[in-house]
């Protein structure tokens, strides 16, 4: 009899509103517990958005992935299939809005990115394009700028990583620490003995 097995799983999503661009998922059965549970993207986040924004509002995108098909034309030609009625309905075309935050002036189409663990948000940010072109949602570069992103993701995870295991090396050997008594530390307990390890 064959037992399932779980895993783990991080996903980034990019949303323009409520429709679902694209997203990338990658195993986190590969990290330890602690750092698969407390993964902190803050750092990076300004530059993941800026990065989204300056790809969403290029004029000009790459659309063919053959010589027989090219993302964006296909999306036309199929739209042309339909009733004239209905095509303008069909067409993807997002609002920009104009919002003034007290002194801020806020203006562009809205758009979205999350990290996910299991489904779990770990982060979640709204912001705005502006100069948002439609054409982006069919292109190449969102690809390729949503793979750089996780990246520079994955890379910060396997960093954080590698510190928790020289930490968990360190209360071991030098608190005399099981790993299984660090595993059920609190975040703030562990921090609290790593700093104590830290000022020997």
């Amino acid at each position: 009899m064959n037992e399932k097995t779980y895993s783990n799983d991080f996903t980034f999503l990019f949303f323009q509103e409520d429709i679902l661009l694209i997203g990338r998922q990658f195993s986190a059965d590969q990290y330890n517990p602690f750092t698969r549970y407390s993964v902190d993207i803050r750092e990076i986040l300004p530059g993941i958005i800026t990065k989204m924004q300056k790809v969403l509002s290029k004029r000009n995108y790459i659309t063919r992935i053959s010589d027989d098909l090219d993302l964006y034309k296909y999306n036309q030609t199929m739209i042309k299939l339909y009733p004239i009625s209905q095509r303008n309905s069909m067409r993807y075309k997002p609002h920009s809005i104009t919002q003034h935050i007290e002194s801020k002036v806020i203006k562009g189409v809205e758009c979205k990115i999350g990290l996910y663990i299991n489904g779990n948000p770990i982060v979640e940010r709204i912001f705005y394009v502006d100069g948002f072109n439609s054409v982006a949602r069919w292109s190449i570069d969102i690809f390729d700028a949503v793979a750089d992103i996780v990246d520079n993701i994955s890379t910060l995870i396997k960093d954080n990583d590698v510190t928790n295991m020289w930490d968990d090396y360190d209360l071991i050997n030098k608190m005399g620490l099981s790993i299984s008594r660090i595993r059920d530390l609190s975040s703030s307990k562990r921090k609290e003995l790593i700093r104590r390890v830290h000022m020997n």
